[in-house]
């Protein structure tokens, strides 16, 4: 074995050799210009200053903020504590440095690095640029290719404090089909995906009458939590976000 063979080998036996690394998963309902007030989903950079983080974290940027830099969802939570619920808020439609960051709902995934919620830039059941979105790491790469499964699920829309939604969704991985609900005193929305071999799902959402889509990934060794969104184009008052883990 020559010495290149031999350095590889050794780096190997002490994990050093670069392996491949879990992708991220993410989306929105809504994306505006860069001009508009509006958000980016997706994983940060490496930084330090006033939010430091390492490269490849769930995260959230404001585009009117920093050009729309993404900064770590477990950062942001670092602010502000998660209520009884596990939902995090910070509000700050106009002040300062961070006038325009808007409002912002948003719980992780228990025992995950996946995070979803909503914003939109006043906080208002009526404000049209109202936002549901959801980022983590480690899409499932090894997905069940059999079985069922049911996850407890949670939903964040027009989040004030007491109106978390809750329900359940089954995973037939046999069948590639994943449904379910989540439901408060007002709101039920239902989901009716196909699940994909790259650990994504997409397909119909539905909110009552009104008729949409959705789409999430998987998290995690053999699908140990999933995350995603409800978009509803002719109301997006009603874009929902979820997420939820596998039960034993």
């Amino acid at each position: 074995m020559n010495k290149v063979k031999v350095l590889i080998a050794v780096l190997g036996t002490c994990g050093l050799v670069t392996q491949a690394i879990a992708a991220p998963g993410f989306g929105q309902t809504q994306d505006f210009n860069q001009n508009s007030p509006s958000i980016n989903i997706g994983v940060t950079d490496a930084r330090g200053g006033g939010h430091p983080t390492p490269s490849g974290e769930p995260g959230i940027g404001v585009h009117s903020i920093a050009k729309g830099k993404v900064t770590g969802f477990s950062s942001l939570a670092g602010y502000v504590a998660a209520d009884a619920n596990g939902v995090h808020k910070i509000s700050m439609p106009g002040s300062g440095t961070h006038g325009g960051m808007g409002v912002f709902n948003f719980s992780k995934v228990a025992n995950a690095d996946v995070y979803f919620g909503e914003w939109s830039q006043t906080g208002q059941v009526n404000d049209t640029t109202h936002t549901a979105y959801y980022s983590g790491k480690d899409v499932t790469a090894n997905l069940p290719t059999g079985g069922i499964a049911t996850y407890t699920v949670k939903g964040i829309n027009q989040y004030s404090g007491s109106n978390a939604l809750q329900g359940t969704f089954t995973a037939d991985f046999g069948q590639k089909k994943l449904s379910g609900s989540i439901a408060n005193s007002v709101l039920t929305v239902g989901i009716n995906s196909r699940i994909r071999a790259d650990g994504s799902f997409a397909g119909t959402a539905t909110a009552g009458n009104v008729a949409g889509t959705n789409s999430g990934h998987f998290f995690g060794d053999n699908a140990s939590s999933l995350a995603g969104v409800a978009k509803f184009n002719s109301d997006h008052s009603k874009d929902t976000a979820f997420g939820g883990t596998k039960n034993p």
